[in-house]
């Protein structure tokens, strides 16, 4: 973090998953019912000679990303609609007053025609003063959305990390997806953010939190508040990532507790 950042805290914590995410063999389905909301109008490109809008944009993500096209796999949206930032947001409750939404991505959005964060924003129907999407951060979300709000939104932000490859391997498809929301604070709340860095050295600490991905440790945090741990004045290391490429947050627990877990 930047020295003369303002204090930030973390006044309320929310943690939502999916469970069995359903991916697709994209480049043999685009005119299944299944991508139906995915591509919108792009599968009506079908016809073309070259396999259309979908067949070009699958090529590319092989070329750049070197998975073989044949064995990539696509995330496709949920058949009931509902969406794990959804989930996130209900749990962590409306904000206390006007402040910024922040939506970070690991990777790309789930439906790449559709702006998620003005729905959300729209449906939730709080009062928003400013709202930020940004995608591809990997592994780092986690942790670098501490240093976005501490200069973007120093009086207190809700943030969300999200973490759902949009595509993947045949054989190592994700079992799990993660949202983990975030309402930060001006340094009052029961978790005082202390530092924020990526790869080592970390600091010294009571409590390490770690995991894969962007959302890292939030989950297993989120589950230790649950169960009142850590305690007041315990330093708590919360690690997004995995080996050399993982960023982390450093917190002291107060004596504040959570509006809502």
């Amino acid at each position: 973090m930047n020295p003369g950042a303002p204090v930030l805290s973390i006044d309320a914590l929310a943690v939502a998953v999916e469970d069995s995410p359903r991916y697709c063999d994209a480049g043999g389905s685009q005119a299944a019912d299944g991508m139906a909301g995915m591509f919108g109008g792009w599968d009506a490109a079908d016809g073309e000679a070259d396999g259309g809008l979908l067949a070009g944009y699958l090529s590319s993500v092989a070329e750049h990303s070197g998975m073989p096209v044949d064995d990539l796999r696509m995330l496709t949206a949920r058949a009931d609609g509902e969406d794990i930032v959804e989930t996130a947001l209900r749990a962590l409750g409306p904000p206390p007053g006007p402040q910024p939404l922040v939506l970070v991505h690991s990777g790309a959005d789930r439906d790449t025609l559709s702006a998620a964060l003005p729905r959300l924003v729209h449906e939730r129907g709080w009062e928003v003063t400013e709202d930020m999407g940004i995608t591809h951060l990997g592994d780092l979300g986690g942790a670098a959305v501490v240093d976005l709000v501490s200069w973007w939104a120093a009086d207190g932000a809700t943030a969300v990390v999200l973490d759902q490859p949009l595509f993947a391997l045949a054989g190592a498809l994700p079992e799990r997806l993660t949202a983990v929301a975030l309402r930060f604070g001006t340094g009052d709340g029961p978790l005082r953010v202390l530092g924020r860095g990526e790869g080592g050295p970390v600091p010294d600490s009571d409590h390490v939190f770690s995991g894969p991905g962007a959302c890292g440790g939030w989950p297993e945090l989120h589950r230790a508040l649950r169960h009142d741990e850590p305690r007041p004045d315990d330093r708590i290391l919360v690690r997004c990532g995995v080996r050399e490429h993982h960023a982390w947050v450093l917190l002291s627990r107060t004596a504040g507790t959570f509006r809502e877990l």
